[in-house]
């Protein structure tokens, strides 16, 4: 079951995933938890895991309450996107009048690491790919069972993230992009708006 929660900052998502036995996984934190904590609360799910596509602003500021109100669940990211989470121009943080470093202790992910959500004798298995590009540890999250991707802000519906911010490299982006339209038929669930089949 997959749920997703709109307009949080800049107009970014909030995405549960979860099985049919109960265990979910949260997709970025753009969102006030208040919504996405009484959502899981009312189908009585089990946070196991806390992902972060990416470390920019309006995906990240509101981890530290996630943490709170989920705090058995283990909190991830790619391990390239540690210099943008601590770093306040590279978040785009003090953009907003802010100063803010956001780590909040992660366990740091690298390409192909699996993240499995328990569901009965099959499990859902997520696999890290990295995109890096709109920032160096871009992580884009893909399960083969449902056939659908977490995107980030690396592509959209239609069009693909920035690449003129700190961090950001055009030409990763490109090698990333050749990447991810290499998954034919997968459906993406990007950082912002809504989803799309990559064809």
């Amino acid at each position: 079951m997959l749920k997703t929660f709109y307009n949080g900052l800049l107009d970014s998502n909030t995405y549960v995933y979860s099985t049919d036995e109960g265990h979910a996984i949260i997709v970025d934190f753009g969102v006030p938890v208040n919504s996405v904590l009484e959502y899981v609360k009312k189908n009585k799910l089990t946070v196991d895991y806390l992902a972060l596509t990416h470390g920019h602003y309006d995906h990240i500021n509101y981890i530290g309450d996630y943490k709170k109100a989920f705090p058995e669940a283990e909190i991830v990211c790619h391990k390239d996107e540690k210099c943008v989470i601590e770093d306040p121009e590279g978040n785009l943080s003090l953009f907003f009048g802010l100063y803010n470093s956001y780590d909040v202790g992660y366990e740091y992910l690298d390409e192909k690491d699996v993240i499995s959500l328990k569901n009965g004798g099959e499990n859902v298995d997520f696999c890290v790919i990295h995109a890096p590009g709109h920032t160096p540890g871009c992580m884009c999250l893909y399960t083969e069972k449902e056939r659908i991707m977490f995107t980030g802000d690396v592509v959209f519906a239609e069009g693909q993230g920035r690449v003129d911010f700190k961090y950001a490299s055009p030409s990763d982006m490109l090698k990333s992009l050749k990447k991810l339209y290499s998954y034919k038929g997968v459906r993406i669930y990007p950082g912002h708006y809504g989803s799309a089949v990559i064809g």
